[in-house]
């Protein structure tokens, strides 16, 4: 809360500053962009998205007339809160919002939501796709998941999973596990990702179903083991990791995501302006490179694909959160 205060601030200096001074000559034409651009995620400042963000938002820069740009953090509430600031936004394309798969899952576990993600919000570019992997501690010795859930399912009522929250992708795919391999866990909701991680290292957590993007630091460390991943194929970053899908079991093609999004009614040259932008940095050496390291994939879809995309998740989560029975409102 601290923060908050500043950053408005410097929103309103920027603003009252105009284009003297802040500003390239292009900056002097009409049209967009010609003042800064918010990107808001619900990221915590610091938080490894919110620094990848920042970096990305800075290299938009020079392909954006050079528009300077604004990372405004709205942690909180699952994302419900960043959304609800892109819902407060004017829809002139100098907003925009890094979302992720767990908008798929709001409108089921939230079912007083103010506001329609498939309505309210419309899809930008894409920016990185992480297969959900089913972790194990590797103190365990199974090694694959045949075996673990040989093990698991004698072991009904005495297992947990973790996940980062009630109501994440993470809870939602580990009751899936939990359900289609009748192993009678008992879910473990914790504030985030990494006290649940160190947890499952330490033995007291039996399994997690996490993006690979946070489960690489331990995975490379060794001290957790993968039996399947999420998609359609194996992840070119895990070879030797099977798919769920060619171990016989459907239903687990949905993968975790991030993207941009900006709120409805934004003229349709701008958002293909934006689109454009992002696109053309992401598909830079640059940046293959640094997704690389982390893990996520990337490839250009069109904002039909995304939507296309949201939709099906969507309908799929709705299906699985009503035999969960749970829900945030």
């Amino acid at each position: 809360m601290r923060n908050a205060t500043p950053r408005r601030k410097f929103l309103t200096g920027l603003g009252a500053l105009g284009l003297a001074g802040l500003a390239p000559a292009a900056w002097a034409q009409s049209g967009w962009p010609n003042r800064p651009i918010r990107f808001i995620t619900q990221a915590a400042a610091g938080d490894p998205v919110e620094l990848r963000l920042r970096e990305f938002a800075q290299g938009l820069t020079p392909l954006l007339n050079g528009a300077p740009t604004v990372i405004d953090n709205k942690p909180g509430a699952g994302g419900v809160l960043a959304h609800q600031a892109l819902l407060g936004a004017p829809a002139d394309g100098y907003t925009f919002m890094l979302a992720n798969a767990a908008m798929t899952i709001f409108p089921s576990i939230y079912r007083k939501l103010p506001y329609s993600p498939a309505r309210d919000f419309v899809p930008v570019a894409f920016s990185g796709l992480s297969p959900i992997g089913l972790a194990i501690p590797a103190s365990r010795p199974e090694k694959t998941l045949a075996e673990w859930v040989a093990w698991a399912s004698k072991q009904k009522g005495k297992l947990n999973f973790a996940s980062p929250g009630n109501g994440s992708v993470s809870h939602v795919y580990g009751f899936q596990v939990n359900e289609d391999f009748d192993i009678g866990a008992t879910h473990v909701p914790y504030k985030g990702v990494s006290p649940a991680l160190m947890d499952m290292v330490a033995g007291q957590v039996h399994f997690t179903m996490l993006d690979t993007f946070s489960l690489r630091p331990l995975l490379t460390k060794g001290d957790l083991r993968l039996l399947a991943v999420t998609g359609e194929r194996r992840s070119k970053f895990l070879p030797n990791v099977p798919t769920f899908a060619e171990l016989g079991h459907k239903g687990y093609e949905r993968m975790g995501w991030t993207g941009y999004y900006a709120k409805a009614g934004t003229p349709a040259p701008i958002l293909e302006q934006m689109a454009a932008a992002i696109n053309k940095l992401n598909a830079t050496p640059e940046w293959t490179e640094k997704r690389d390291q982390v893990w996520s994939d990337w490839r250009p879809f069109t904002t039909a694909e995304i939507a296309d995309r949201v939709k099906s998740e969507t309908e799929t989560y709705a299906r699985l959160i009503a035999r969960i029975g749970f829900y945030a409102d």
